[in-house]
Order: C-alpha cells, then sequence, then structure tokens
C-alpha cells in the first residue's frame, strides 16, 4: 500500500513539476495582463501657492506668471490608475524658496481620496515643473460694484434699480493683476421674487472681458456688499405716435407706423396708476418729402420713477410721406342740408347756385372720391329773419381734406299763415 502511495507521488515527478511551474506562469501572466502597468495624463491640476506671506513681508506682492495649474504623466497599476482624476491629487509651490529667477519648483502628491498602499504604487512625473512670479510693490485701486441678476421674477412683476452698499470698493494687489480689473461684481438671484430682494452677497473682481480673476494676491476693502433690489408690479400700456409740423408743400402724411405698439411698464403702484399711455407727440415732419425713419427712445416720454420692464429700450417709427394732389369737386346748394331749422320759418338759398370745392388727398384715394363723402351741411340754429352768411360744414376723413371756407347765404322769412 505504502509502495503504491509513493509510487503515485514521485512517478513522473518531472512532468507534475513542469505543470506547477507552467500553471504559475500562466496565473503571474493572467494577473499582470488584468492588471498591468500603465501610464495616463492628468490635466490642470490647481497649483496652492504656499509661504507666500514672506514676500509680503518683505513688502512685495506677487502674481503668478506661470505655473498656475500642472500636468502630469502618472504610471501605476491599471486597476489604480483608470480611477485617478485631478482631483485626487494636490499641488503646492513654497514661494519661501525661490531661485534668483523668483521661479520655485512644483510638488505634486495624491490626496487623501487615495489610500496610502495605492499611492505607494503611483509614480508621478510633472510636465511643467515650476511656478514662476512676478514680484511688484502693492497698489491699490477703486471699481464700481454692479449687481447681475440671475432668474426670473414672478410673472406680472419686474425688477426696480439695485442698490449696492457700498457701491465701491478699493483693491489692493500687484500693478499687473489690477489694470485688468474693471469692476467687482455681485450675483443675486431673484428667481420668482414677488417682494423687494434685499441679500448679503459675496463679491469677486471681473476684467474688461467678462471673466472672474481669482488671485490669492488681490485682498478687496469688502468681501460682500448687501444688494437691494425692489420688486414692482407691471402694466401694459398702448405706445401712441404723433406728428407735429407740415410735410413740403404738395406732400402729406400718409400713415405713421410704428413697433411695438404697447411696451410693458412698472414702478411705485401709485405712480404706476397715473399711466394711461406714452404718448409720442414730437416726430416732426416739417418740409419732409420722403419717407422718415426714426428710433426714439422710450424713457424720454415716461417719469422718472417708472421703468420699461421688458426688453424694449426703442420704438421703431416710419412715417410714409407721398405727394398729395388737389381735386375740384361741384357742389349745388341743392345738396347742402339745412339742420336745426325752426318751424316757423322758412329758409332759402339764394347765392351762390353751386360752386367748385377743392378737396386734397393722396392720388390713388381720388379715384374715387365725390361730394356725398362729405356730408355737406349748415346750420340755422338761434338765426331770425334776414339775409345770413353761413359757413358749409363737412364731415373729417383721414384720406382727404377740404381747407378752405365755404360760404352760402340763407334768406329767412317767416312763415305766413296760409303757409
Amino acid at each position: 500500500m505504502r509502495s503504491k502511495i509513493k509510487s503515485f507521488i514521485f512517478d513522473h515527478m518531472g512532468l507534475k513539476l513542469l505543470s506547477l511551474t507552467l500553471a504559475f506562469v500562466l496565473w503571474f501572466v493572467v494577473m499582470n495582463v488584468e492588471d498591468s502597468l500603465i501610464t495616463k495624463t492628468i490635466y490642470d491640476i490647481p497649483v496652492e501657492m504656499v509661504n507666500g506671506k514672506v514676500i509680503i513681508d518683505n513688502g512685495g506682492v506677487y502674481d503668478v506668471t506661470e505655473g498656475e495649474t500642472v500636468n502630469i504623466v502618472i504610471r501605476g497599476p491599471r486597476s489604480i490608475v483608470e480611477n485617478l482624476e485631478a482631483v485626487n491629487f494636490v499641488a503646492k509651490a513654497d514661494l519661501s524658496h525661490l531661485s534668483v529667477t523668483n521661479s520655485t519648483n512644483i510638488v505634486v502628491s495624491l490626496n487623501d481620496t487615495v489610500s496610502a498602499p495605492q499611492a505607494r504604487q503611483i509614480d508621478i512625473t510633472p510636465l511643467n515643473e515650476y511656478v514662476t512670479v512676478s514680484i511688484e510693490e502693492e497698489t491699490e485701486k477703486s471699481v464700481p460694484v454692479k449687481v447681475i441678476t440671475t432668474g426670473n421674477v414672478k410673472s406680472g412683476h419686474a425688477l426696480g434699480s439695485s442698490a449696492p452698499t457700498p457701491n465701491m470698493i478699493t483693491i489692493k494687489g500687484p500693478e499687473s493683476v489690477l489694470s485688468n480689473i474693471v469692476e467687482a461684481r455681485a450675483v443675486v438671484d431673484v428667481s420668482n421674487a414677488e417682494k423687494d430682494v434685499a441679500e448679503i452677497v459675496r463679491i469677486g473682481c471681473i476684467d474688461g472681458y467678462g471673466n472672474a480673476i481669482k488671485k490669492d494676491n488681490v485682498s478687496l476693502s469688502a468681501e460682500k456688499v448687501k444688494v437691494t433690489i425692489p420688486v414692482y408690479k407691471t402694466k401694459t400700456v398702448p405706445v401712441n405716435v404723433n406728428t407735429v409740423g407740415n410735410a413740403a408743400e404738395g406732400y402729406g402724411v400718409r400713415s405713421i407706423n410704428y413697433e411695438p405698439t404697447t411696451v410693458i411698464i412698472t414702478g411705485e403702484a401709485e405712480e404706476l396708476s397715473k399711466i394711461r399711455s406714452i404718448d409720442i407727440n414730437d416726430v416732426s415732419v416739417t418740409d419732409a418729402s420722403e419717407d422718415l425713419e426714426s428710433n426714439i427712445t422710450l424713457a424720454d416720454y415716461i417719469p422718472s420713477n417708472i421703468y420699461i420692464a421688458d426688453d424694449t429700450t426703442e420704438i421703431a417709427v416710419n412715417v410714409d410721406i407721398e405727394s398729395v394732389v388737389t381735386k375740384e369737386i361741384t357742389l349745388s346748394t341743392a345738396a347742402i342740408k339745412m339742420v336745426n331749422q325752426n318751424n316757423n320759418y322758412k329758409y332759402q338759398i339764394v347765392k351762390p347756385p353751386l360752386f367748385k370745392v377743392k378737396v386734397t388727398g393722396f392720388q390713388e384715394d381720388m379715384n374715387d372720391v365725390n361730394i356725398e363723402l362729405f356730408n355737406p351741411r349748415m346750420s340755422v340754429q338761434d338765426l331770425g329773419p334776414g339775409e345770413h352768411e353761413i359757413r358749409v360744414a363737412f364731415d373729417e376723413s383721414d384720406k382727404y381734406e377740404i381747407t378752405e371756407r365755404y360760404l352760402v347765404t340763407v334768406e329767412i322769412t317767416e312763415k305766413q299763415e296760409a303757409d
């Protein structure tokens, strides 16, 4: 029995050892293929400047001219490297160890988001190794505080003028940085607001391109401001446009077209209730012989405490100027209506029997014009017996105009009983 066991164990020993070796090699290969060493490039890791106080204590301020971020190449097991991003690293530059060229090394390491055993398996190689700074004297600059709103107020409401306190701040830092700063900006969310907004808001510095300037070496006289923004109800009112003056001889105003015809306004409730329309009555057409176009600023026609609530700041006006013609139409005095007669009197037009009425209008409207359109009439109210000179009245029209005076003589007599 023992010999059989012994034979089982030691027979073909070479083949058994070979099989064991091959199995180990296969396991080793599989493990290395599954978790092989790989490299990966990670970009834009922010570099923290440390010990910058040393420069400040020596009477200077600094500005980073190169190396605010660092790119790195990492190498390690696939299972670790594939999951690493910029947030897993910390980069620092010690400004107390500047070289004669005002440069210092960037040191990059994994932060506490990665365990120590895993961190030891990762090699880190910075692609840009240095931070370079310029050292200048500290200067200061005053800039306005601008309020920016985000979101939309509740429907039927609008924002008034915002008021930050303070409305100016002083910034201290390197001249090279301060020269790019044009304003301090406070951002306020007004979503669904229906009452006045009052908030304490952190401010940031903005350059001429609207970009935020984030510098550790810039200090502000106020980190936060109080912002007050009134919220008013809105009102839609019509816009009315009228002309003044007279067009050139032989021309007239055919039509006035403008957009928009209504605007949304806002302001204190009491003042808002007084506004019924926005009236623009000073569009001059004096001596005009061709169409006129103009953009009119609406704010010039509303009180200073009323505001335009939508995006409309101007109204586009087009005045259509066309040539006019004069046409003479025969009017028989028998066709003139006599109104407000007294039943005790007899009335008779004694002269003239007829006359020519001059009608002025645009050419295309004059083709079908006739005297009946103007309803010629005269009033004899409160007139007693005798001859009276009475002016003929005509209906007004947007298309035609009768400017001359036309008179008729009416004889009034008392009725006899036989009549």
